[in-house]
């Protein structure tokens, strides 16, 4: 995806593969009929795993680095290495960091037993997340993430985050659950981290997302971003989308629908 001077790449890690009706409660095989587009030949529901590279004006963005070298559930991950050097792209090339939020499968390769992956990026994230998974008492992420301590940076609120990329505060799946917004010249495109976990939640709001913090806002968050894009042209993905595809949401009559 080429947004301006700016160049989006996703960075696969691995993949995740669910039963339609176990990732959203209450769906059922009629509830998934008109949707079957976001399903795999055999009936599955598969998430990548994985990220966002982001390129030009002298800095190189890692959006999100995936799950790690890990197999938890169904969750399986270990690729991103392999899809960075695809790319051209060296651990030590990212300058940047950036984490939609602190959820284990966007977090993995931060750090290897303890040890910084990306020795030249500076972590960043929303201090919201980073306060609510890695300083408190219970902080779930602080053996992976503590490394990073000394290094991380915080953004402040409504404040551009670096050259052709800005950071909206979207809240509810965690308290700093963070979509990405990359521009250039008259273009720009939409990074939404775990606010959407697949296309369907685009079409029809009312279908719960997956490991919310705060399930209620969480909806409030998806219904807000749903009109700001529907009918915008602005291509957006997420890091769990079928083939980490960018998309659009467009009206429809008496149906949204969504096109590559």
């Amino acid at each position: 995806m080429l947004v301006g001077d700016l160049r989006i790449d996703p960075v696969a890690d691995g993949m995740a593969r669910v039963v339609p009706s176990e990732a959203y409660a209450g769906t059922d095989d009629v509830a998934w009929a008109p949707h079957r587009e976001f399903l795999a030949a055999d009936g599955m529901l598969e998430f990548e795993l994985g990220g966002f590279l982001v390129r030009g004006g002298g800095r190189t963005v890692l959006v999100d680095c995936g799950l790690g070298p890990l197999i938890r559930g169904d969750f399986h991950g270990g690729r991103l290495p392999e899809s960075l050097a695809a790319l051209g792209v060296r651990p030590d090339d990212i300058t940047d960091l950036v984490f939609t939020h602190l959820h284990f499968d966007h977090v993995g390769w931060a750090t290897q037993k303890g040890e910084i992956v990306f020795a030249n990026a500076v972590p960043r994230c929303d201090r919201r997340d980073w306060e609510h998974f890695v300083t408190a008492p219970d902080g779930g992420a602080t053996r992976k993430l503590g490394p990073l301590s000394d290094r991380v940076e915080f953004w402040e609120p409504g404040a551009p985050l670096l050259p052709g990329i800005d950071v909206l505060h979207a809240p509810g799946h965690t308290p700093g659950s963070t979509i990405v917004v990359v521009s250039s010249a008259a273009e720009r495109a939409m990074l939404l981290g775990d606010v959407v976990h697949c296309p369907v939640e685009l079409l029809d709001e009312e279908w719960a997302g997956m490991g919310d913090v705060d399930p209620a806002l969480a909806l409030r968050t998806r219904t807000a971003l749903i009109r700001e894009i529907e009918g915008a042209d602005v291509p957006v993905a997420a890091a769990h989308f079928p083939g980490l595809r960018f998309g659009r949401l467009l009206r429809g009559e008496g149906r949204r629908r969504w096109v590559l």
